[in-house]
């Protein structure tokens, strides 16, 4: 078993993990409220001996929660709670409109980490989104949805690339950054063979991939179904 440390997800698993994990936090959504207007954002992220995603607000707050699966293998949600020491003091959130990634947070103020391991993706759900609640307990409340087009997308786009690097199903890293397809994905293999999966706007994925004496250059468009603008239009109906 790969260290917690260097621990990382395949192609295969990221693939499979990351619609499993949305699946299940959306079917728990409805039976936890939320302030209205609160908007939530899923970033992909693999830190410290967890892969899956950190859940973003985009409201104030001293604490974030990433739900996903630990180097073990287990569901694990991890609440991180930054600048603990001094919560009156003024502290730098964003520049130039760019929210921080978690490491960048990390590296400006003192933080400090706490995991709860759970028997099923269910019940870590559950766990997110009643300390979601507790976090945020402003009213009136109602059900925050959950924007899925861009994730529904990337699940495509693994699994083509997987098909094409299935021989290596090589690791890959996400560094919980904002809009980081756009930067690049990095993929290694065990051998020494490394590539990027980038996305290019406005539905262009590109695939590099060198394995020497070997080498895969591939692009394909992912143009799904809109689902957020068909529900966004259908409550703007309702709402009228």
């Amino acid at each position: 078993m790969a260290r917690i440390a260097d621990f990382f997800p395949r192609l295969s698993e990221a693939r499979h993990l990351l619609p499993l994990l949305r699946s299940h936090l959306i079917a728990a959504a409805s039976r936890y409220p939320l302030p209205a207007g609160l908007a939530l954002e899923l970033v992909p992220i693999v830190e410290d001996g967890l892969f899956g995603y950190e859940i973003v607000p985009d409201r104030n707050t001293h604490t974030y929660l990433t739900i996903g699966c630990s180097a073990r293998g287990e569901p694990l949600l991890r609440r991180t709670s930054y600048g603990v020491g001094a919560p009156k003091t003024l502290q730098l959130a964003a520049v130039n409109g760019r929210k921080f990634s978690r490491s960048e947070r990390a590296s400006r103020y003192s933080s400090r980490q706490r995991d709860s391991h759970f028997s099923d993706w269910p019940a870590a759900a559950e766990s997110a989104w009643a300390q979601l609640l507790f976090l945020f307990p402003e009213r009136p409340r109602q059900p925050v949805a959950v924007r899925e087009h861009a994730h529904r997308c990337l699940d495509e786009s693994l699994s083509i690339a997987y098909s094409h690097l299935a021989r290596w199903n090589p690791v890959i890293q996400f560094c919980g950054l904002p809009n980081e397809a756009q930067l690049g994905f990095a993929l290694k293999g065990a051998n020494g063979e490394h590539g990027e999966l980038i996305f290019q706007r406005p539905d262009i994925w590109m695939l590099r991939w060198k394995a020497p004496p070997q080498a895969v250059y591939e692009s394909w468009s992912v143009a799904l179904p809109d689902l957020d603008a068909a529900s966004d239009t259908a409550h703007g109906n309702r709402a009228s």
